[in-house]
């Protein structure tokens, strides 16, 4: 527990935790979680306890003989969710990535985006050190948006500010 300066008590999440939760959650049981992550099940409910504890809120109620995300739960699990399957795919590409200065670098920019102004915000890159390699796709925002929410781009040049009723973190 973090107590910030305005004497108010903050929760500091526990990654260690917070990956025991996201296994349970994702395999229903902590039996099935023991299992995955080489721990008994009397380990796991113990780091559950200690990150109910430090949130303050349940993030399981029992239904019968099964665990069920509370509202709070199913809010942290996607957030979870979220982060360790970034994890996974940063780590994929870490492992398949050469040990070279190489990248390429996949930009979307909307239709309606003059290119001479894309030209001169993307024109650092074009002089950067190595073979780097740019990639321009033109596309409708929405479509660009869409690409860029599953990581096919890094980058989307637009001529407005993201919609805040769209469901992309970016």
């Amino acid at each position: 527990i973090f107590i910030g300066s305005n004497s108010t008590v903050m929760a500091q999440l526990n990654l260690k935790h917070l990956r025991y939760f996201w296994v349970v959650a994702s395999e229903g049981s902590i039996s099935k979680a023991s299992e995955i992550l080489h721990l008994t099940p009397q380990t796991i409910s113990g780091q559950l306890r200690t990150l109910e504890e430090s949130i303050g809120k349940k993030l399981f109620e029992k239904s019968g003989r099964n665990l069920v995300l509370s509202d709070t739960g199913q809010t942290i699990f996607s957030y979870a969710d979220e982060m360790f399957n970034l994890e996974s795919e940063l780590q994929d590409i870490i492992d398949s990535r050469p040990n070279s200065q190489n990248q390429t670098f996949n930009v979307g920019v909307a239709m309606v985006v003059p290119k001479t102004i894309a030209y001169r915000v993307l024109e650092p890159v074009i002089h950067m050190q190595g073979d780097n390699k740019m990639i321009c796709h033109e596309a409708p925002l929405a479509d660009l948006l869409a690409d860029l929410s599953v990581h096919k781009l890094d980058l989307v040049l637009a001529d407005a500010p993201m919609s805040p009723t769209l469901n992309i973190r970016a």
